[in-house]
């Protein structure tokens, strides 16, 4: 009896290890099947993340081509509106009566204001479809903000403000693409006299060895240059902007403290200064912000320096 107990015990013990290993076996095939449905999962969700990917990438890019496309052609008809706006004021077609003279100048801000709001599109959206072209040429940096300066002359003395450029006499030649430059800091000046209301702004500029460190907030360094650079600074006294608005102002249609919504001209568009960082990082630059609510602000546009180009007395 003994001997069949132990028998016994010996069947059920490997009629038990039979069940454990077909067990484990079966367990093992369905943790690869599962493992395998889930690789299968994961290879169609990165096929499909892929195409959506691929067909954002074609949206945005016909999206920007659009605008493009549209903006370049409203061009034309708003030069037409605003060359016949200067024939009516100059006389061309007979004087103007006492009367039609507001109406004529108030038709000419609006059609000044869309065009520029036209070519600030077709600026953002060039840059997004890669189609904004870049003529690098050596300029004289001191006759050339001189000039920019007097573009907005009359805004400045319309708001009682005063205007002032404290730039060195020996400063270097800058080689870079004069129409997009003028455009960055017509639209810092522009920014400046618009959020001015006493005092004044100042145009400053500071040649350095290097990139100073800004703190926080500041563009990396990493992937510039460690040649000289100069700073185009416009400092004013107005408003200040809060350090929690300080980024978010460089970004498309952001305003801060703009003015009523049914006065465009006032409000802008929010793209003045997104587009200006943008031409900045096409030329090669950057630009950077100080500002302290209540206190103004200073946009500091940074341009690399060819050391050949430097003065003697600096090399």
């Amino acid at each position: 009896m003994h001997l069949l107990s132990q028998i016994g015990f010996g069947h059920w013990t490997g009629v038990v290890g039979w069940v454990v290993s077909v067990a484990t076996v079966l367990g093992l095939v369905l943790v690869l099947r599962h493992e395998r449905r889930q690789a299968r999962s994961l290879v169609e969700r990165s096929k499909e993340l892929e195409r959506l990917s691929s067909e954002l990438l074609r949206v945005n890019r016909m999206k920007s081509e659009f605008l493009a496309n549209v903006s370049h052609e409203l061009r034309t008809p708003l030069n037409a509106i605003v060359g016949f706006v200067d024939l009516l004021r100059e006389g061309v077609y007979g004087e103007l009566a006492p009367r039609q003279v507001k109406p004529v100048e108030r038709i000419e801000a609006s059609a000044n204001h869309l065009r520029h709001l036209v070519d600030q599109v077709l600026d953002l959206a060039k840059m997004a479809a890669g189609r904004l072209e870049i003529h690098t040429e050596s300029i004289d940096l001191r006759p050339f903000a001189l000039d920019v300066a007097s573009e907005i002359e009359s805004l400045v003395s319309e708001k009682g403000l005063s205007l002032s450029l404290v730039m060195g006499a020996a400063l270097p030649r800058i080689r870079t693409d004069p129409t997009h430059l003028r455009q960055i800091l017509v639209n810092l000046l522009g920014n400046a006299v618009k959020y001015t209301d006493e005092g004044g702004i100042i145009i400053r500029t500071r040649l350095v060895d290097s990139l100073p460190d800004s703190g926080a907030g500041s563009i990396s360094r990493s992937s510039y240059p460690t040649n000289p650079w100069i700073g185009i600074q416009i400092m004013d006294t107005g408003i200040g902007i809060d350090p929690a608005d300080q980024s978010r102002i460089f970004e498309e249609f952001e305003q801060i403290n703009a003015g009523p919504r049914g006065n465009s001209a006032e409000r802008g568009t929010g793209l003045g200064l997104a587009i200006s960082r943008r031409l900045a990082a096409l030329i090669g630059g950057m630009v950077e912000l100080e500002s302290e609510l209540g206190r103004g602000s200073t946009f500091t546009l940074w341009l690399p320096v060819d050391p050949a180009d430097l003065p003697v007395a600096s090399k």
